[in-house]
């Protein structure tokens, strides 16, 4: 008796299932590094994963378009709080961050959104300039102008 081959809809559905379980915790890093809330990070992730799921089967660069859908969501997501925060009254004190960060995380979570992301997409996921242009969608030489003007901030509050 012969044994049924696997659907190629059931091996995408094993490969991402794997590749969930194994991209996880950086996706969530990454984004917790870039919100600075801990909920926020791991509904981000998870959004970031469900609206990879219907493309899985095209996505050539799994791990970069899940970066790339991260960094997105993350920067909707400041935008979201930056106009609550604007148009809102304010009805109570501001939630602090769940993350628990040293000093060095503290003064990079106070840089603009893009800033911070080139340091963390750089320092923390290791990516090239190349790589971080895609993610955010701009150019290589945005992205070295954008860690220049983040180190030159990081380097000011050492300093005083």
């Amino acid at each position: 008796m012969k044994h049924a081959e696997p659907s190629s809809d059931r091996l995408a559905e094993v490969e991402f299932e794997r590749f969930y379980r194994e991209a996880w915790p950086s996706a969530v890093r990454l984004a917790g590094l870039l919100t600075q809330h801990a909920g926020a990070a791991e509904d981000l992730a998870q959004e970031a994963f469900a609206r990879m799921y219907p493309k899985w089967a095209r996505a050539e660069h799994p791990s970069a378009y899940l970066r790339t859908t991260i960094v997105n969501l993350c920067h909707n997501w400041h935008r979201q709080k930056t106009t609550e925060r604007t148009r809102l009254p304010i009805l109570a004190e501001p939630s602090t961050t769940d993350f628990a960060f040293d000093e060095f995380a503290d003064a990079v979570a106070a840089l603009p959104y893009r800033q911070r992301a080139v340091l963390v997409l750089r320092y923390h996921n290791g990516l090239s300039e190349t790589e971080i242009a895609d993610a955010l969608g701009c150019r290589a030489g945005t992205v070295k102008s954008l860690a220049s003007r983040a180190l030159d901030q990081l380097k000011k509050g050492i300093e005083q």
